[in-house]
């Protein structure tokens, strides 16, 4: 049986290194996408849509066209994440296909299993034209299933101590991990272990 199966990008790095507008450029032409943005920074991009409660989002979500939402929540961000998770996994199922983004990981998950909705979303939400954008600044303090289940890797430029852990995790040489230049970023295929070193490019 033919499936047009999403992709999950896990993408890691330090604070300001470019991974936000690197996944921006990305999902340029998207027509359906969904961010969780604890930071309210998706939220200022052209085109995007804050969401800051649960009853707007799960109306917007529902919206079988163009949609770029951006959910800036309030109280437990865990459960709020959660939340939006089981969203994101009912829209690619019963609506269609779409982007999720999920920013800040460390802070709503644990280097064990993910949490229940994310997991979900992780390891069955591929298979429903769902792609993800798994964003953590330190992998180490975040789940491990979303690193295990990638179909890419993006890594720009790491914090001293968190360069072993995602060397291996991802198949990359310490010393390449180590000389990377601002902006710059390695894109590793888990599979084939191939290895494309690239550079961010801003608009003049």
């Amino acid at each position: 049986m033919k499936t047009n199966d999403g992709r999950l990008y896990v993408v890691s790095g330090a604070s300001r290194c470019g991974k936000t507008t690197q996944v921006a450029k990305m999902m340029a032409r998207s027509r359906r996408a969904v961010a969780w943005d604890p930071e309210a920074q998706w939220c200022e991009l052209p085109g995007w849509r804050k969401i800051t409660s649960r009853r707007e989002l799960l109306a917007a979500i529902k919206t079988p066209g163009h949609m770029r939402l951006a959910y800036v929540a309030g109280g437990s961000l865990k459960e709020e994440f959660d939340f939006i998770c089981a969203c994101v996994f009912a829209a690619g199922r019963h609506v269609a296909g779409l982007d999720f983004v999920a920013e800040e990981l460390a802070d709503v998950s644990t280097p064990s299993k993910a949490p229940e909705k994310w997991g979900i979303l992780v390891r069955r939400g591929l298979k429903r034209g769902i792609n993800i954008y798994a964003i953590s600044q330190r992998w180490s303090e975040a789940d491990k299933t979303a690193m295990g289940n990638a179909s890419a890797y993006i890594v720009f430029t790491t914090r001293p101590k968190d360069i072993k852990y995602v060397c291996n995790s991802t198949g990359l040489e310490i010393e390449e991990l180590k000389t990377l230049a601002p902006f710059e970023f390695y894109m590793i295929d888990p599979v084939t272990h191939e290895k494309t070193k690239k550079k961010l490019q801003f608009r003049r």
